[in-house]
């Protein structure tokens, strides 16, 4: 998911490292589910299906073994004009017309889907909680802006105390998704990687205002790789996303967290590098396609493993019995 209109990269786009890395995992959780077949997996909001591509290059044990299904799933039309054609691959716009609720084994991988939904903005105030509304200004243009007004007990049930003026995001379509992924797995892993922190975090991210047009530090615009503008001015413009609020998605169901980094370390980046270096010493001579791709790895997992970036998101993994 992500980087659906090209304004930035996700993991999978850095290079076939991700997927090669990903495709590790899968085998991992494969044996440890009995090694089922069918092994459904699910990639939920694929985009073009880079990582899809990436995944079957590595060949994992399932795919050797017959059982390996991918299932992505895009609402996009143009991007699912660009799936592999693979006898292994179906591509769908909505998960239920490819998988019969409860009745698979697998797992369902969201990478950076969370951060593109929905979501609700609103700001504690020293009487309780208000949201703010998106209004649609009178006049030539019709410009957006903010408003306030009460927000229902509904709405902030659950959030935790903050300061008065801090504005944090309310997750109710992320945490849906997570709830529904669940249903639809008989057994295996729900999957989401992504940008977040606790909502208390990203209150202290987007600082404390009065002023509903001021900045939020957890809402993020992209426009050409580089960060875009207001996120109310030229709508469509830009991609917008917000940083999950990691605590909101765990509400109902927890999940076993780690850092990315972490998991790719997890399941064998580093010794994916150390082959990369390997194969490049051997074949930096010839100058091929493999041996350009052996060196690449080392770039690759820099930016995967970055403290400061893609190494710093979350992953949580959820067990489904």
């Amino acid at each position: 998911a992500g980087g659906h209109s090209g304004h930035f990269l996700t993991g999978p786009e850095v290079g076939p490292l991700f997927g090669a890395v990903l495709a590790r995992a899968l085998d991992a959780w494969w044996a440890e589910l009995g090694e089922p077949d069918p092994f459904t997996v699910i990639d939920w909001g694929a985009g073009p299906g880079t990582l899809a591509r990436s995944v079957l290059a590595s060949e994992p044990g399932c795919m050797a073994a017959g059982a390996l299904r991918l299932v992505l799933v895009e609402l996009s039309p143009a991007q699912r004009a660009l799936h592999p054609e693979h006898p292994l691959v179906a591509s769908v716009a909505r998960v239920s017309d490819a998988l019969p609720q409860g009745t698979s084994a697998g797992i369902i991988v969201a990478n950076e889907l969370l951060d593109n939904m929905p979501f609700d903005v609103v700001r504690r105030t020293a009487g309780g909680w208000e949201e703010l509304r998106v209004n649609v200004e009178e006049g030539v243009g019709g410009r957006f802006s903010l408003v306030a007004m009460p927000a229902s007990p509904e709405l902030v049930a659950g959030l935790p105390e903050v300061a008065a003026g801090a504005r944090v995001p309310v997750q109710r379509a992320a945490r849906s998704w997570v709830a529904e992924a669940h249903r639809l797995l008989g057994r295996g892993r729900v999957v989401a990687l992504d940008y977040g922190a606790a909502t208390d975090v990203l209150a202290e991210r987007a600082g404390r205002s009065d002023d509903p047009a001021a900045g939020l530090g957890w809402l993020r615009t992209h426009r050409d790789h580089d960060d875009g503008s207001w996120w109310l001015a030229d709508p469509g413009s830009c991609d917008i996303t917000a940083d999950v609020a990691l605590d909101q998605v765990q509400a109902d169901l927890r999940a076993d967290a780690c850092t990315q980094a972490e998991f790719l370390r997890g399941y064998g980046i580093d010794e994916l590098v150390a082959e990369g270096r390997t194969a490049w010493a051997e074949r930096a001579g010839v100058g091929d396609l493999d041996a350009l791709r052996a060196r690449s790895r080392t770039s690759e997992a820099e930016a995967l493993l970055d403290p400061a970036g893609m190494g710093s998101f979350s992953v949580l993994v959820w067990p489904v019995d």
